[in-house]
């Protein structure tokens, strides 16, 4: 038997994938964001090398608060406007406000009208760094179902410099990608306030990246083979997909296999479906999923971008098979203008590459596989290609193209948000999570569950 070894990531970034958790925490040159006086200088480079920056610190929120030399300043009808803008924008553009407001019991719109008296009272003294922590803790919290993980419905979120620079490099290494000049268009606009580099967009601290992309192990030999999945961002090299291969051919007479995507928040599913799905299937996998828009100006800008053909859509339910879309998703869906549908297929290895295993594949979800994480689990639920035990998972779902971008006018603050309302073939709403085909047994976790019901001979 081989020994099995852990797979870590190559630089290589798969872009047209669907975005992961919102938090990249890296700077331009790959380093974390600033969180000490030692490492700022890391993450702003030249760009504002005339501006001075003093009194750095630490308050407890994972918030540094520089005393800067202002280079521009704003006024309260500045903020105003922005936050208008931005609501407005919303409102015309982000179709999860429902779903938002049926997971964490919170009419946003409502707690937008109030912060906006709160501005109005606070018209003289608002600063840039005070604006973005009432939107971050005041609004964006809200888009959050989970207050412990920084995992928001719809991915609607202040969108970090941090993750802005993360993206443009990204971005610009897709050369080939119709869809990167219309991203780099929006995020290469630098920020107006030299205070963006240094706040959070998270309330809380951000879930840690992985350094892993996944690793191998064999639980009982010659039954069961395991497989962790730790993030679906960054590609596989030649020599890692060698290791899979070896691992596949060592499993092909095995009875189970576990492929666990725990904690995995996302990235682009394209590298699941090639790199592990189709070196197990010996047939076209397919599932398709549903996309709804609604016709603000941001959303159109975006899909010309994309070249995406649109249909109009009249509120019709007979799309669904079985018509089987609940009330209040069609309430949600009444909104929409647009649609268009999505067929995924993962097609086989060819035969020679193709893994003999012919077993059970089980899959391990959580509360925290999200975004590309939970597509995965969609799609293997959808297509039966494997059993799902453990926890719902978080949504995230989003467009093929990703996340789409609001830049508010005078503060340069990024908004980031998906633009289609998804749903599986059947009507279900991906940001309700997928179910578990079984749920974890009293107490036992997801990896413990499916071996006590391989024992039992219970599937």
């Amino acid at each position: 038997m081989t020994r099995h070894k852990t797979i870590f990531t190559t630089v290589f970034f798969i872009i047209f994938s669907f975005a992961s958790c919102g938090r990249t925490d890296a700077c331009e040159n790959g380093a974390r964001p600033a969180r000490v006086e030692s490492e700022i200088h890391q993450c702003v480079g030249e760009e504002y090398s005339g501006t001075v920056y003093i009194n750095y610190e630490h308050n407890g929120d994972a918030t540094l608060k520089p005393e800067v030399e202002q280079a521009v300043h704003l006024t309260g009808a500045d903020f105003l406007y922005d936050f208008d803008y931005m609501i407005s924008a919303l409102e015309a553009n982000f179709p999860y406000f429902g779903i938002i407001y049926r997971l964490n019991g919170v009419d946003m719109i409502v707690v937008a009208q109030d912060m906006r008296v709160r501005l109005e009272n606070m018209y003289e003294e608002i600063d840039f760094e005070n604006f973005w922590n009432m939107l971050r803790d005041d609004f964006f919290y809200y888009a959050i179902p989970d207050k412990e993980w920084f995992l928001p419905i719809g991915h609607l979120s202040l969108f970090s410099d941090a993750e802005r620079r993360w993206f443009i490099s990204r971005y610009e290494a897709a050369t080939g990608w119709n869809m990167s000049s219309y991203f780099l268009g929006i995020l290469n606009n630098p920020p107006t306030h030299p205070s963006y580099p240094y706040l959070n967009a998270d309330p809380k601290p951000p879930i840690g990246l992985p350094s892993q992309t996944l690793s191998t192990s064999i639980i009982y030999d010659g039954i069961i083979g395991y497989l962790r999945v730790y993030r679906l961002w960054g590609g596989v090299s030649l020599d890692e997909e060698e290791i899979l291969t070896e691992f596949f051919s060592d499993i092909a007479d095995f009875e189970h296999l576990i492929i666990d995507i725990r904690g995995n928040t996302g990235g682009a599913f394209h590298l699941f479906n090639y790199y592990i799905t189709s070196f197990l299937t010996n047939q076209i996998i397919a599932t398709r999923f549903h996309h709804f828009l609604m016709d603000g100006e941001h959303n159109m800008r975006f899909f010309r971008a994309t070249r995406q053909t649109l249909s109009g859509f009249g509120g019709e339910s007979s799309i669904f098979l079985g018509n089987t879309a609940s009330s209040y998703i069609m309430e949600d869906l009444s909104l929409m203008s647009h649609r268009f549908p999505q067929q995924i297929a993962v097609n086989p290895r060819p035969v020679h590459q193709r893994s003999l295993f012919d077993g059970k594949v089980w899959l391990l979800i959580d509360g925290k596989s999200y975004s590309s994480a939970m597509y995965v689990a969609a799609i293997l639920s959808a297509t039966r290609f494997a059993t799902l035990v453990g926890e719902t998972t978080s949504g995230g779902g989003g467009s093929p193209w990703g996340s789409n971008f609001i830049v508010l006018p005078n503060t340069g603050i990024i908004i980031r948000y998906d633009p289609t309302f998804v749903t599986d073939a059947w009507g279900h709403p991906l940001e309700y999570g997928i179910e578990p085909h079984y749920f974890n047994l009293p107490g036992l976790d997801a990896l413990e569950t499916v071996l006590e019901l391989i024992a039992r001979g219970d599937y």
